[in-house]
């Protein structure tokens, strides 16, 4: 999975997100180091809990089935984000 096609995903729930008017965002790049297989399935979005302890918000893109391989069924990449100035 390019991590072209994440960033595109973040970017599609992030325009949804601006669209509803609270907080304008934008999305930042993805780590650069992470590899992960296909997803056999569309990705999933959300906003990244807050229980999961990171320090600055981002967004969570999904994949809930991979295409098979020996490392992950599933998996999940924090895309980060920033508030855009007023």
């Amino acid at each position: 999975m390019a991590l072209f096609e994440i960033r595109e995903e973040a970017r599609r729930f992030i325009s949804q997100e601006n669209a509803k008017g609270h907080q304008q965002w934008d999305v930042l790049e993805p780590n650069l180091k992470i590899l992960v297989p296909r997803c056999a399935v569309p990705l999933e979005t959300q906003w990244t809990p807050k229980s999961l302890g990171r320090s600055k918000v981002s967004v969570m893109v999904i994949c809930t089935v991979a295409v098979q391989n020996s490392v992950m069924r599933r998996w999940d990449v924090d895309v980060p984000v920033e508030r855009k100035p007023n």
